[in-house]
């Protein structure tokens, strides 16, 4: 079994808990996906408004996420594709890093890019295999 909690647990409101305790390893990725770009969404808005608490926080919250979503990997059968699943989750967690010391929108941008691109990809494989 893979281990989501760690990722889950960051992303935790009402609407979630009930969707994710019928959701299946899929669908719980996808969420995983959802929750990354709302708080990064939210990481934007403290950096503007200079909320460097709250700022810290969110990007905590966004380094448990990936955190979920590369533990969701299977690296014995995933082969080259988890291998680049796992290098890109590590340039969003070092872009977010970089991004939260020096406040620079452009870098969460190049994340938002990333993880967008990866939320359409998983938003296409789950609609085929529907």
């Amino acid at each position: 079994m893979i281990d989501f909690a760690a990722g889950y647990q960051a992303y935790q409101h009402t609407s979630v808990n009930v969707k994710a305790s019928g959701a299946d390893i899929h669908s719980l990725v996808g969420m995983l996906f959802d929750g990354f770009l709302d708080e990064l969404a939210r990481t934007e808005g403290h950096i503007q408004a200079k909320r460097h608490d709250k700022k810290a926080a969110s990007v905590e919250k966004l380094l448990k996420i990936l955190g979920g979503l590369d533990a969701s990997l299977d690296q014995d059968k995933g082969g080259e594709v988890a291998v680049n699943m796992h290098n890109l989750y590590q340039f969003c967690g070092q872009a977010l890093l970089r991004a939260s010391l020096r406040d620079n929108l452009t870098e969460l941008a190049d994340v938002r890019a990333v993880m967008t691109d990866l939320q359409q990809g998983w938003q296409a494989l789950l609609q085929h295999r529907a």
